[in-house]
């Protein structure tokens, strides 16, 4: 399959010549994974009516990413560890990469690092293990770039900030259902429609190696660990008493969208829920602030 490649020289050109690409970045979008992109987002990102924009968490990635690949280094010394300067695509398939960076071992393995930051309470919802989406990202690049070694590299913005790393193979029949949820997305697409999503269920089982990571040799579970569980008995406990204090509320208003209490703003009014993933709703939601002090 031909890929070809250039070399990025500006963020706007880099945009422009991907706009109509599905990138490594965006590709779980066809299987519904991506956490911040829908299908009809992404269609409008091709077409260049939707534009995703920023959020903290893409800002906190920029920012760290340069962070993540020295502390690679310090766990690979013999590694040489460069930063990505190319942009990487299948023209055929109409489908691109940006790796983070690449790394070369020293018996001469060459591969991709794609680098991810997440919050420690996001990172327990992982279950310390990425999701889909990272792992087809990763995926894609190392396809894009015809290389057989690719990292997923992923920094918990802890206290200590330690990073974890998942290898992603090269796996022919993750490729090939993948390829084939793009190849349906550009028929529907060219057509004037979205594509239906991807079944993801069989590439969850791809990527599951059933291995077993050993974490004796590292210093930091033995302080982490013992930590994270008082931590979680403390949530828990609060997040059961809040519930307490909320149904107190909910009772005490009914239907009312609003309650007066000195000191404190009380709304409980219905909203409607856009349907998305999750089917369309009209649900209601209970704010309690505290009010500020009026000056005398």
């Amino acid at each position: 399959m031909k890929r070809e490649s250039w070399t990025i020289t500006s963020r706007g050109e880099w945009l422009d010549r991907r706009r109509g690409l599905l990138t490594a970045s965006r590709i779980a979008a066809l299987f519904d994974q991506h956490p911040y992109m829908s299908r009809d987002e992404l269609a409008g990102t091709i077409t260049g009516t939707h534009s995703q924009g920023d959020n903290a968490s893409m800002r906190r990635g920029r920012i760290l990413e340069s962070a993540i690949l020295e502390a690679m280094r310090e766990e690979h010394p013999d590694w040489i560890i460069e930063r990505a300067n190319t942009f990487h695509w299948m023209p055929e398939c109409r489908i691109g990469a940006t790796p983070d960076a690449f790394f070369t071992t020293p018996d001469g393995q060459r591969g991709i690092i794609q680098a991810k930051t997440v919050a420690p309470e996001i990172w327990d919802q992982w279950h310390h293990r990425p999701p889909l989406a990272y792992q087809l990202q990763t995926l894609t690049e190392s396809m894009c770039c015809d290389l057989q070694h690719a990292i997923l590299a992923v920094m918990v913005t802890s206290r200590s900030f330690p990073i974890f790393e998942f290898t992603v193979p090269r796996h022919a029949a993750a490729e090939a259902r993948l390829l084939e949820a793009a190849a349906m997305w550009w028929r529907e697409f060219d057509a004037g429609r979205i594509a239906p999503a991807a079944p993801p269920q069989a590439l969850e089982e791809l990527f599951d190696d059933g291995s077993v990571v050993d974490l004796t040799p590292y210093n930091w579970p033995a302080v982490e660990l013992p930590e994270r569980a008082q931590l979680k008995a403390e949530i828990g406990e609060r997040e059961r008493r809040v519930a307490e204090i909320d149904n107190h509320i909910k009772l005490a208003m009914g239907t009312a969208s609003y309650a007066h209490c000195p000191g404190w703003a009380i709304t409980y009014r219905s909203h409607h829920r856009a349907e998305r993933v999750l089917p369309a709703a009209t649900i209601r939601t209970l704010r309690v602030s505290a009010k500020e002090e009026e000056s005398i």
